[in-house]
């Protein structure tokens, strides 16, 4: 199923409209045919506890490595199948209620590290920092708190609720929280209906969708009057209607019964997709003399589905501070993820440096740590990168990348697809960690390789459409060749010339 505005239009709406888990629920249900197509089995509320309890739901992650390019070994944890849907199908729902920062360009729709890249190029320096562990440094508690910031805000409006009898109003109630927060509702034929909360026109249709007296009030233009008892239009109502409300309003039984039926259990489900989305695992942490220690934590695992969002969520803060210091100095900021590069036309990158005190002093209080080993100045007269795209002059790739698949594309052509492949594979396994299931073709590597340059370069630039000739030539050759060649290893060579003479 195609996703388009309406289906983003109607998650926003649920999502901040839902008061418990059942209403997450049907909204992750609403949103796993979009994610998984149409033959899907629903999700019941027991996979959603069961998962969200640490204590219960035993050993749900995957660990393993993968070299990184720079050197040492990246630690992933992959969620096992029940879990990995959960959250693909929360990444989806989190990704349609949130927007990221504009300067956040890492695990955004509709933007990449060519984007990243583009906002330095051309500038004479390029500063890139990197924070360490940047997953696992943001613990629970904080994507919890985070959860009931805006857009989210899955706060607790029970807490401290008052009746304010003082504005009773025709069939219209009003709950005051402690955060100031009003909770609008309806009490019609002894039924209480709750009215979302939004802004007094949204409140004004919703009022007049929901309640079964409508018809007497609507007429009297009632609700754009702000409820005004003292009001002429007041003055015309029905005095039995009124007296029938504030019966049932005065009554403590019905009271009891309202805050009931009103009653939120929405930080319950900040709690719910904070423990969907976080595991225990041992991380580093600074003790209280400032020296790093092993704890267990609950964490954001890298390769969870939901962490690549929850860490723009955590982040929009940094964003905006960083957006705001780089705008104080004359600079250009983006962030991908854990990669944040700031660039200008001037150098403010001395050591000790008022900027630098600045950015050192807004990651400790962000609750981050800089990694010095992957802090880099980059200057005129270098190969100046962001993200591993060149910014010199234009977004390009390193020509390193280039001479690389031209060098599979020579063994292809001198040795044959088989060989090449052969001697492709033992290469591709030396220099990665970890292969999910068996490394991949030497066909498909090219391809996606080839794909890469043509998102950095651009499908008109004669680089990229050297190579993809070259490829397309090899690929339609070794389509016809090697049902052949495995015919003559099969059944001898008179077999083979059978379906060479058919070609």
């Amino acid at each position: 199923m195609k996703l388009n505005q309406e289906h983003i239009g109607q998650i926003k709406t649920a999502f901040k409209e839902m008061q418990n888990k059942e209403d997450l629920l049907s909204i992750m249900n609403f949103v796993k045919p979009l994610v998984y197509g149409d033959k899907f089995v629903p999700f019941d509320l027991k996979q959603l506890t069961y998962y969200a309890n640490h204590n219960i739901r035993g050993k749900v992650y995957k660990e393993f490595q993968i070299q990184k390019k720079s050197g040492g070994y990246r630690t992933i944890h992959a969620p096992v199948n029940g879990l990995k849907s959960l959250q693909k199908c929360l990444a989806f729902i989190l990704q349609c209620v949130f927007e990221p920062h504009s300067a956040a360009t890492g695990f955004v729709k509709n933007k990449s590290i060519v984007d990243n890249a583009k906002v330095h190029v051309g500038n004479h320096y390029v500063y890139n920092i990197d924070l360490k562990d940047f997953f696992q440094s943001i613990d629970q508690a904080r994507v919890w708190k985070c959860l009931q910031l805006h857009p989210f805000k899955l706060t607790d409006l029970n807490k401290n609720k008052v009746l304010d009898q003082s504005k009773l109003n025709t069939g219209v109630r009003i709950l005051i929280t402690d955060q100031n927060e009003k909770i609008y509702y309806t009490i019609s034929n002894g039924k209480v209906s709750y009215i979302p909360m939004g802004d007094y026109a949204s409140f004004e249709k919703r009022i007049i969708k929901s309640s079964n007296i409508k018809e007497k009030f609507v007429s009297e233009n009632w609700l754009l009057q702000r409820f005004s008892r003292s009001s002429s239009v007041h003055a015309k109502i029905n005095k039995a209607v009124y007296s029938e409300i504030d019966k049932y309003v005065n009554s403590e039984e019905n009271i009891k019964q309202l805050k009931t039926l009103l009653k939120y259990n929405r930080l319950d489900i900040a709690g719910l997709i904070a423990n969907i989305c976080c595991a225990k695992m041992d991380v580093e942490r600074k003790n209280s003399k400032g020296d790093w220690c092993n704890v267990k934590k609950n964490v954001l695992p890298q390769g969870a589905p939901t962490s690549p969002v929850l860490t723009n969520v955590v982040c929009q803060r940094l964003d905006y501070l960083f957006t705001a210091v780089a705008k104080r100095f004359g600079l250009k900021y983006s962030r991908y993820a854990d990669d944040i590069t700031f660039s200008s036309l001037h150098n403010v990158f001395q050591d000790k440096s008022p900027f630098l005190i600045e950015v050192q002093r807004i990651i400790k209080d962000q609750g981050f740590t800089l990694k010095d080993s992957k802090t880099r100045l980059q200057v005129d007269g270098m190969r100046k990168s962001v993200t591993g795209l060149v910014v010199n002059e234009k977004v390009n790739v390193p020509k390193s990348y280039v001479k690389q698949i031209r060098m599979w594309l020579y063994y292809w052509e001198r040795y044959g697809y088989k060989k090449a492949e052969t001697i492709f594979t033992s290469n591709y396994l030396k220099d990665k960690g970890h292969i999910k299931e068996e490394a991949p073709s030497l066909l498909n590597v090219l391809d996606g390789k080839l794909n890469y340059i043509k998102m950095v370069k651009g499908p008109d630039d004669s680089t990229y459409q050297k190579l993809k000739e070259r490829f397309d030539f090899l690929a339609e050759k070794s389509s016809k060749i090697e049902p052949i060649l495995k015919e003559w290893e099969k059944n001898g060579i008179e077999s083979a010339m059978k379906i060479y003479e058919n070609l």
